[in-house]
């Protein structure tokens, strides 16, 4: 750290103000306000990855429906043969996303701190293709937008993008970033979690026949089902939840990072600090409520 960063940063940390003209070729910012960048950039990454404690993927839907239509059956088999190629990609998709996303948060705060980003970026691919992938598509729009974003952070690592260029990286890391928080919210709220609404029609199902064909004789059978039905439904539903509120942090984020790009050229101005405050509290706020359905 150079000597005039460490008075800087002094600076920051007593509250005092530097009240002077920045030419915009250099575009140092204002205490405060790479502070409110520093902290968005944080709490977004600690929103997205809550990805990681979903605990359900299209592949596990796949080994589900496979594994219900065994017992349905009765079928007894050594190994559990499920032809689930398409949802191990489209889960793969889906990594994909949550790698590239998260990765250019971690980089926006490093960057913030007018350091080099450290992410490694070697598992990170530089672009998808457009396919059907089972229970998700890509589309060409978000094929270019992942592109997009994996190349911006691939450059990050270099000395071009440090806190003097932030506004230039947010700028042009919008368009394409909000594509892919739009279809990474509505994959998870719409294709995940449609899977699991399936998975609660199959449990009932499969309860229902126990129930009008007598398979269940005793009492005791017949509460001990009742008492499996609705515990499992209740799993089912807590992840539900989960990927709602997991879905609802990542449209916060996307609120966030739109308005750090609306006000890029005004990064100084305090009613940003106080707007990307009001962002981070919210994804918080959520991330809350998804720990708390944890097991």
């Amino acid at each position: 750290m150079t000597a005039f960063a460490m008075v800087f940063s002094r600076l920051c940390r007593v509250g005092v103000s530097l009240v002077s003209v920045l030419s915009l070729s250099f575009g140092l910012l204002g205490c405060v306000n790479l502070k409110a960048v520093r902290d968005f950039s944080g709490s977004s990454l600690s929103g997205i990855k809550s990805f990681e404690q979903l605990g359900y993927t299209f592949e596990d839907h796949c080994v589900d429906r496979c594994a219900y239509e065994a017992i349905r059956k009765f079928e007894f088999n050594r190994v559990l043969d499920c032809d689930c190629g398409l949802y191990l990609e489209a889960d793969s998709v889906m990594v994909s996303m949550y790698q590239v996303v998260g990765g250019y948060f971690e980089a926006l705060g490093h960057l913030a701190q007018n350091e080099l980003t450290e992410f490694s970026t070697e598992g990170l691919v530089t672009s998808l293709t457009a396919e059907e992938l089972g229970p998700l598509t890509v589309d060409a729009n978000m094929a270019g937008a992942y592109s997009s974003i994996s190349n911006l952070m691939l450059r990050s690592t270099t000395d071009f993008y440090r806190r003097r260029k932030i506004a230039a990286y947010i700028e042009e890391a919008n368009a394409p970033l909000q594509v892919l928080l739009e279809a990474f919210q509505k994959t998870t709220r719409e294709n995940l979690k449609g899977e699991l609404r399936f998975k609660k029609e199959r449990l009932y199902a499969y309860y229902m026949d126990m129930k009008m064909n007598n398979t269940l004789q005793s009492d005791y059978e017949k509460g001990k089902a009742a008492t499996d039905y609705y515990q499992t439904l209740g799993e089912i539903e807590k992840k539900e939840k989960q990927m709602e509120l997991f879905a609802d942090a990542l449209l916060e984020i996307a609120k966030g990072h739109q308005e750090l790009y609306d006000k890029r050229d005004k990064l100084v101005a305090k009613d940003l600090a106080l707007a990307m405050l009001g962002y981070s509290g919210q994804v918080k706020i959520l991330l809350s409520e998804f720990n708390k359905l944890k097991p």
